[in-house]
């Protein structure tokens, strides 16, 4: 006959035999907010269930918080910001992770569960990503959730980053033709009577990236004809002034220099 094991003292939690022929442990744990309660393990062999028993009880001693629910990523992104990005990066970057949290990553995969986000979840949602908006913006969701789901590792909320095992989508590099000191000498000579000349020489000297300058398109101007008369109206957003971060737009009216014989990449 089979000698019957004891039980296990007050606190060091209970294996019962499933109906289903598993292995089942409960153990009180320790939550996030301080309050304790019961978290379940489960295991094929009584060995295999006493040893998620063991790993528990390991983590009471030593005072690590074990969440008996893992939380939605709709509820631990916005804390993932307020809380790890926020306090330690620049309001630049928290306004970027901020603005792809919401329109993206809560939208497409805010339902689902930290411990029961799969790779195929990740995959899907970067296709779809690609679909509606462009491989850039794909890529840069999965960085942020790659991100934040490393610190939730940290945090031991789960034992493993999926966003890791899905490889980024692929974007192509453009190659930029931008204008040689010389157009840009006779661009700032032709405009240098311009009210606004101080803003072309801000837009050069800082590198002002397309979407940092709005507004103008090439269309609208008639780089053929040298004595046309068109006006362009151009708005000019400065970010980045020196150690903060400001947005102004300036509104500006300009005749197109005849010296400029082909298109700036760096305004098209």
């Amino acid at each position: 006959m089979a000698k019957q094991r004891k039980k296990n003292p007050n606190g060091a939690g209970t294996i019962t035999k499933r109906k289903d022929g598993r292995f089942q442990c409960a153990v009180y744990v320790l939550q996030p907010d301080g309050t304790r309660a019961r978290k379940f393990a489960y295991g094929k062999t009584w060995a295999e269930c006493d040893a998620k028993r063991r790993e528990l009880l390991d983590k009471v001693d030593q005072g690590v918080p074990v969440p008996t629910r893992s939380a939605k990523l709709g509820e631990w992104l916005p804390y993932w910001l307020d809380n790890v990005i926020k306090p330690r990066r620049k309001l630049s970057t928290y306004d970027k992770y901020e603005a792809h949290v919401r329109l993206y990553l809560v939208p497409h995969l805010g339902a689902k569960r930290l411990e029961s986000l799969a790779v195929a979840d990740v995959r899907r949602f970067l296709v779809r990503m690609e679909k509606e908006t462009t491989a850039a913006t794909a890529k840069e969701s999965h960085r942020i959730l790659r991100s934040a789901l490393s610190s939730a590792c940290r945090e031991e909320l789960i034992a493993r980053n999926v966003a890791k095992l899905v490889e980024p989508p692929r974007t192509d590099t453009k190659e930029l033709n931008p204008w040689t000191l010389d157009e840009t000498l006779d661009f700032l000579a032709a405009s240098r009577k311009d009210p606004l000349y101080a803003a072309f020489v801000l837009a050069i000297a800082m590198g002002l990236r397309r979407g940092e300058i709005i507004g103008l398109r090439w269309a609208d101007l008639d780089l053929d004809n040298t004595s046309s008369t068109s006006v362009t109206r151009l708005s000019v957003a400065v970010a980045s002034c020196t150690t903060t971060t400001r947005r102004a737009a300036v509104a500006v009216s300009y005749r197109c220099p005849p010296s400029a014989s082909r298109p700036c990449a760096g305004i098209a």
